[in-house]
């Protein structure tokens, strides 16, 4: 497949998570007291990559997980508080994404 094509669907896959959660603030259900976050999703689906190599699958997980990677060093941990909206919408956190998924695009464009 593309290269293109999978930044697009990459691209896409975070404007599909962040967009709705400007508007509504809606927490991941919880399940045995661990609270399921999008990055969780985007894990799993990239370790089902290896498994079944469709590049689909690689670029959605990707998409997922790197939404939430700013998270990961705004809070220092996986551990985010309740009221953590300010920081998932916060220009920080949208410059560390623009700044990871400039960052993979070269390094896979330059391969």
């Amino acid at each position: 497949m593309n290269l293109s094509i999978l930044f697009v669907i990459y691209i896409a896959t975070i404007l599909v998570a962040r967009v709705p959660l400007l508007f509504w603030h809606k927490h991941a259900p919880k399940v045995a007291g661990l609270q399921l976050h999008h990055y969780m999703y985007g894990l799993i689906l990239i370790a089902i990559y290896f498994f079944i190599p469709q590049p689909v699958l690689l670029a959605i997980g990707l998409g997922l997980f790197v939404d939430e990677l700013p998270l990961f060093f705004i809070f220092r941990g996986w551990d985010w508080p309740d009221d953590h909206w300010k920081q998932y919408h916060s220009e920080k956190t949208i410059w560390g994404i623009i700044t990871v998924s400039i960052a993979g695009f070269l390094v896979l464009y330059l391969l």
